[in-house]
């Protein structure tokens, strides 16, 4: 247990945002005005934004813009900022699955521990593809109603996460036959979007 606790902090302490640097952005602020250029998110409050390449760059906090829309390679990223549960804190979270009822988010933390590749990492021990040097990819995944100011964490894919079963079951109680098929494992941890999208069409 000592280890596990110990790893936990390890891993938590080395994870570093995915927010990879993008090409084509739009900044969309909270007084209805946009900016269309280039940027990247800097960190879990920052966009680095300029109109041209040839501009000085200007850092943008997340408190005063709507969200940010990245284009790379033809796939578009959006990011808005929202208060996480029981945390009180904001966090820049990509947006996956606009609902009607409820929306899904997603934060991946990306990190490198030379130990892990030592520790025989793989499938099934939650930190996703290893490459056998010690890198880890972990999502976190957040749900909102339509209702609510603030954001759920619902699980992760970090070997330490909390009990999915449990959480969606009780998040999305009230559609019986979508509890059923996270009951029955029907849907799992890895078919997060498609339960938000079922949940979305329960009657």
């Amino acid at each position: 247990m000592k280890k596990n606790i110990a790893l936990l902090i390890l891993f938590t302490g080395i994870s570093v945002s995915t927010y990879a640097q993008r090409t084509e952005a739009i900044v969309y602020f909270k007084d209805g005005t946009k900016q269309e250029g280039l940027g990247k998110l800097i960190s879990q409050n920052r966009v680095k934004f300029k109109k041209t390449r040839r501009e000085k760059p200007v850092k943008y906090q997340f408190d005063i813009l709507d969200k940010v829309v990245i284009n790379e390679g033809g796939d578009t990223y959006e990011y808005v900022s929202r208060v996480v549960k029981d945390i009180e804190q904001p966090r820049v979270l990509e947006l996956l699955e606009q609902g009607g009822k409820v929306s899904l988010f997603r934060v991946v933390n990306q990190g490198y521990n030379p130990n892990m590749g030592m520790a025989g990492g793989g499938a099934g021990t939650g930190f996703g593809p290893m490459t056998g040097t010690g890198y880890y990819s972990i999502s976190n995944y957040y749900v909102q109603r339509s209702d609510e100011d603030k954001v759920t964490h619902l699980g992760s894919t970090h070997i330490f996460s909390k009990n999915f079963k449990k959480a969606a079951s009780d998040y999305f109680q009230d559609c019986p036959a979508l509890v059923e098929k996270i009951q029955n494992r029907a849907f799992k941890k890895r078919d997060i979007k498609e339960i938000v999208i079922y949940y979305n069409n329960c009657r």
